[in-house]
């Protein structure tokens, strides 16, 4: 297949590997990128780009990057659209967003319902998040690092982790730091996991294919549907300092047994929730949309898709907690009034 992918870049080098052939369109200074941008790009200049690389694209995917989508119109194209839907706790926009596309995955089990449209009955799946096997990899050397944190501290997003990670270290020895988790990870016994909002992120996947023990909340959004606790992760009372380093004294205390849980899970994400796992499941879906047609569907609810697809452009044109350009806003503001015409 031609698959057009827009914003992240996660799964292009899977597709490629798959033998698939990939434009990758997003904003400048993203890695894997083919055409990168600094504005959003229309869909006359979409087009334009198209034609200039002579791709017509068999399916066109979207990925999230937590950020406004660099490309608009892509309802029109008359191709299977997949969305991928990550960080929809912190962006509400996704759910009209999404009204653009044939199939929606999403990365929070319980969030599923939001995406749910009587009028518009497209196809909605839950698509957790995934380790990178070639960036997270189990060393085997020694782990010295009993309990380890790698992430952002600061930031109002999630507020409540500075505290926890302060109430943690009175209770717990607990290293923390910034930047490349995978050497951190390495060398960590277990590793503390602490969400925004108790999503499954990144963290909890990556560190398991890293071979630490995975120390998380005990959540909602699929954390049993995906892993056995006290089997393949460990966790705690969410915002629980306390529960979580009475956890982690405990299992360290028992390192024949922590290894095993620790292995387990490296294991499964490896087996399960890889980044190339998830390629070959997002083609396949590709395939079938393409069998099926599956825009001409889409094509005849455009007038509720655009409906919709205003109500996302004067989100992203009015949240002034988004770091948009002016003229960014404008040019949303500028959409929403085209879509409502």
């Amino acid at each position: 297949m031609r698959i057009l992918n827009i914003d992240g870049t996660y799964f292009v080098p899977e597709f490629r590997r798959l033998g698939h052939e990939v434009l990758a369109i997003g904003p400048a200074g993203r890695r894997g990128l083919d055409v990168d941008i600094d504005t959003t790009m229309s869909l006359q200049r979409l087009t334009q780009v198209l034609d200039a690389n002579g791709f017509v694209p068999d399916l066109v995917f979207w990925c999230d990057t937590s950020i406004p989508p660099c490309v608009v119109g892509l309802s029109e194209l008359p191709a299977p659209t997949i969305a991928y839907s990550i960080d929809q706790y912190l962006n509400p926009w996704h759910v009209p967003y999404s009204m653009g596309f044939d199939l929606v995955l999403v990365a929070q089990k319980d969030y599923l319902p939001l995406f749910e449209h009587v009028d518009h009955p497209r196809r909605i799946r839950w698509f957790p998040l995934f380790c990178k096997p070639d960036v997270d990899v189990d060393p085997g050397g020694e782990r010295d690092i009993p309990v380890s944190f790698v992430g952002t501290v600061e930031g109002t997003i999630n507020a409540a982790r500075k505290h926890f990670l302060k109430d943690f270290k009175r209770q717990h020895p607990l290293y923390v730091t910034q930047g490349a988790y995978a050497p951190v990870f390495g060398r960590s016994r277990i590793v503390l996991n602490q969400s925004a909002a108790g999503e499954l992120n990144f963290r909890l996947f990556e560190a398991a294919a890293c071979g630490a023990a995975v120390l998380t909340e005990a959540t909602q959004n699929g954390l049993t549907d995906l892993f056995a606790v006290d089997e393949e992760i460990l966790v705690y009372t969410r915002g629980d300092a306390a529960s979580a380093a009475g956890v982690a004294r405990l299992m360290l205390a028992q390192p024949g047994r922590l290894a095993e849980i620790a292995a387990a899970g490296r294991d499964k994400v490896l087996r399960r929730h890889s980044v190339a796992s998830r390629a070959r499941t997002i083609v396949s879906e590709g395939e079938r949309l393409l069998r099926k047609a599956s825009w001409k569907q889409r094509m005849k609810r455009r007038t509720l898709i655009e409906a919709e697809l205003a109500k996302t452009c004067i989100a992203l044109a009015t949240d002034d907690t988004l770091p948009l350009p002016e003229e960014h806003r404008r040019h949303y503001a500028e959409l929403a009034h085209l879509y409502t015409r």
